[in-house]
């Protein structure tokens, strides 16, 4: 017999919001990809797009965290995301494929800074 397994939800990340219209807003997702739910951002030219550590510049650094699926493969898309004062559940962060273990900690660092901490629910 099937099992149904629900989507991941907001509620599923978020552990704690600090004010819900400080801690989340919307941004303009970049074109060229669909984005799961927990998406480490970078923004690059005032688009967020999933963290780059192959990339230059602000690609490399953690912004925000993608509050919900969003697919952009066809345009720049608006989505919700986690941009302050927050702690998200660590094992729903979605990463670049390849990362290690030393750019985690600098990205989880990152996030920290802007009041988005990641911790393990219990």
């Amino acid at each position: 017999m099937p099992t149904y397994t629900p989507p991941k939800t907001l509620g599923d990340l978020l552990l704690v919001e600090v004010a819900p219209g400080w801690t989340k807003e919307k941004a303009l997702l970049a074109m060229g990809a669909a984005y799961p739910l927990g998406t480490v951002l970078a923004k690059v030219n005032g688009k967020c797009q999933a963290l780059d550590l192959a990339g230059a510049g602000a690609a490399k650094k953690a912004v925000a965290v993608l509050g919900e699926s969003v697919d952009a493969t066809a345009a720049d898309t608006p989505g919700v995301v986690i941009a302050r004062g927050a702690v998200v559940e660590l094992v729903e962060l979605h990463w670049p494929a390849g990362i290690t273990d030393v750019q985690k900690v600098t990205a989880l660092d990152e996030l920290n800074a802007l009041g988005i901490v990641a911790r393990a629910a219990l």
